[in-house]
């Protein structure tokens, strides 16, 4: 068979490959799992546009590859927009050398512009972001690719005209792992924890911070759309201070920051949930499943790291948390004088949490 027939059905296989992660990645609520399934598909696209020698293509989906990283692992979402254009930019002074090197900038340019848009916005740009596409992989003759565009842009049609479609379900509701907490995330979560736990219970900018400092791996946002909406704050405590905090009869204003701990690998970990804050109009089923489902994959990762959580401490000031941890499993340890209860999800438990 000949060599550049073998390329063009490999490329038309890794196309379609790549398509059937994304569609995959529709079905996943789960923030890691999404993730994992994004990249696979820029995966595969590179390595298509590779075998069809499209330098446009091939670099772009490189670089929706790292974009797609930092969107999920950071906080920075309008900087990377801007980030994007330039890089775009960069992108069409390498590779333009047809007319038709453009099509697949501009396409993710305009997509990038209605991801930050809402909802109705972001269908018409990514109508107008694939139908682009599928006359760049047309003409260099990616057909499984321009197949595939060509259906996305009838599913935003139909979106457009019938409502949001539950086939293909993408929430706008996701929680983050954040890497670093910048002093305008801090500024977010301070004037949350005013409004809905008031200044007796609201920790200091800088001291949130030192305690961040730590173990960076201590804090989930909750995020709709690009705005941050609630967080999730755990740190992993020593033992001897897990076990302190079942006995007090007042629970501390603050954490003895000597006592937090980084997660190792073959050792146990005790897991103290400070808070769990979200704002009022969030307060919904859907929220507390999305938090469930994150605090289940976040034990079930741990584990596969080899790190075994032995204990969950949840503290709940507010109504809403009281009733998540109920929801989710957790055996009430203590009430204390202010109302405010503590809660314990113990090893047996999380075994079980695990298989869910």
């Amino acid at each position: 068979m000949d060599f550049e027939l073998l390329m063009f059905i490999a490329a038309q296989v890794c196309t379609a490959i790549g398509w059937g992660f994304l569609v995959f990645s529709y079905t996943r609520e789960d923030i890691d799992d999404l993730l994992k399934a994004q990249i696979a598909v820029c995966v595969f696209d590179i390595i298509a546009y590779v075998l069809l020698g499209a330098d446009a293509g091939l670099f772009i989906c490189f670089f929706e590859l790292i974009k797609t990283i930092l969107y999920y692992k950071t906080n920075k979402d309008n900087l990377i927009f801007w980030l994007s254009l330039v890089a775009y930019t960069v992108i069409a002074l390498l590779t333009v050398r047809e007319w038709y090197a453009l099509l697949p900038i501009l396409g993710s340019a305009i997509d990038s512009f209605g991801a930050s848009r809402d909802s109705k916005m972001a269908n018409i740009c990514s109508m107008v972001s694939n139908t682009l596409w599928a006359i760049y992989d047309v003409i260099i003759m990616s057909y499984v690719g321009a197949l595939c565009d060509s259906a996305v842009v009838l599913c935003n049609i139909g979106v457009l005209v019938f409502g949001f479609s539950r086939v293909m379900h993408i929430s706008r509701l996701r929680v983050v792992k954040y890497s670093y907490l910048s002093k305008r995330t801090l500024k977010k979560v301070h004037a949350l924890d005013e409004k809905n736990f008031g200044t007796d219970h609201t920790w200091d900018n800088n001291y949130q911070l030192k305690a961040y400092k730590k173990n960076n791996d201590s804090f989930f946002a909750v995020k709709y759309k690009h705005d941050l909406v609630g967080y999730i704050n755990y740190f992993n405590l020593d033992p001897e201070e897990y076990a302190h905090l079942k006995r007090v009869r007042k629970m501390p204003s603050e954490v003895n920051l000597d006592k937090i701990l980084k997660f190792k690998m073959r050792r146990k970990a005790y897991v103290y949930i400070e808070s769990v804050n979200v704002r009022k109009e969030y307060e919904k089923e859907q929220m507390t499943e999305i938090i469930r489902k994150k605090l289940a994959s976040f034990v079930k990762a741990k584990w596969r790291q080899k790190i075994y959580i032995h204990g969950l401490l949840g503290y709940a000031m507010s109504d809403y948390e009281k009733e998540l941890y109920q929801i989710i499993g957790f055996t009430k340890v203590r009430v204390f004088d202010d109302e405010s209860i503590l809660f314990e999800l113990d090893e047996s438990k999380i075994k079980r949490f695990l298989l869910k």
